[in-house]
């Protein structure tokens, strides 16, 4: 074999060792991907409901990577496990890239309801179906709610709470009672001014007959002085003749 022929086998063996290199490198790369129908994708696995460590063990033993979003809240699934992510499992993706994960951060707080005037039955299944408990009662006096409904909660209404928390249940027990005022040996237009100061009106009058008493004195109050009652309720009186 002639020198020239020599060095052009030598030259070709080079280049053919070269070239396979090149190639076997760049099939590694995945720059070949397209001759072999797509061998550089790989299946995306489910990480829901696994810990950040455990979502990026499994994603990179399939060669994928993982990248974190924002927190957001889901009932389903505890605080600091995988919440989601994207692109859902089963999705196939070339080797390498990063699939988007979001992390729970629990239950989402829940609003308490608006129960006033509602009935007590009424407003507890109100609070289980915001998955929210009725704790203790108590009663309240209200001006504008009637008796046996419910005035309010504690915590009260619109305030944010965690599910399952205890809710307080405030029931009416009508007006706030106060004491009826002493009116006994006043006269008429006293007696009226005293119990409308009081929040009390006059109520029927009708004339009696008293020797303890001056004429035209009131000798008799229904109800009697110092008896709770009803703001705005009447006091019935007797006129001494």
């Amino acid at each position: 074999m002639g020198r020239s022929a020599l060095v052009a086998f030598v030259t070709s063996v080079v280049t053919t060792f070269v070239a396979f290199a090149a190639l076997t490198l760049a099939d590694r790369r995945g720059m070949l991907d397209f001759l072999h129908g797509g061998k550089g994708e790989v299946e995306v696995p489910s990480i829901n409901g696994l810990s950040v460590e455990q979502g990026r063990d499994l994603l990179r033993a399939n060669d994928l990577l993982l990248t974190l979003q924002a927190e957001r809240p889901d009932a389903a699934i505890p605080a600091g496990k995988i919440a989601g992510q994207t692109p859902l499992a089963g999705s196939r993706m070339p080797r390498g890239v990063s699939v988007q994960a979001f992390v729970s951060s629990g239950a989402g707080a829940v609003a308490i309801p608006t129960l006033a005037g509602a009935r007590p039955d009424d407003a507890i299944e109100q609070l289980r179906n915001r998955k929210l408990q009725a704790g203790h009662r108590r009663e309240e006096a209200s001006d504008t709610i009637a008796a046996g409904l419910v005035v309010g909660t504690d915590p009260p209404a619109g305030r944010p709470v965690a599910p399952d928390s205890d809710v307080t249940l405030i029931v009416s027990t009508g007006r706030t009672l106060k004491p009826v005022p002493k009116v006994l040996g006043f006269r008429m237009s006293r007696a009226k001014k005293t119990l409308e100061e009081a929040g009390f009106k006059v109520g029927t009058t009708r004339t009696g007959s008293s020797d303890n008493f001056d004429e035209e004195v009131i000798i008799k109050q229904d109800p009697a002085a110092d008896t709770p009652a009803t703001p705005g309720s009447p006091v019935n009186l007797v006129v001494n003749e």
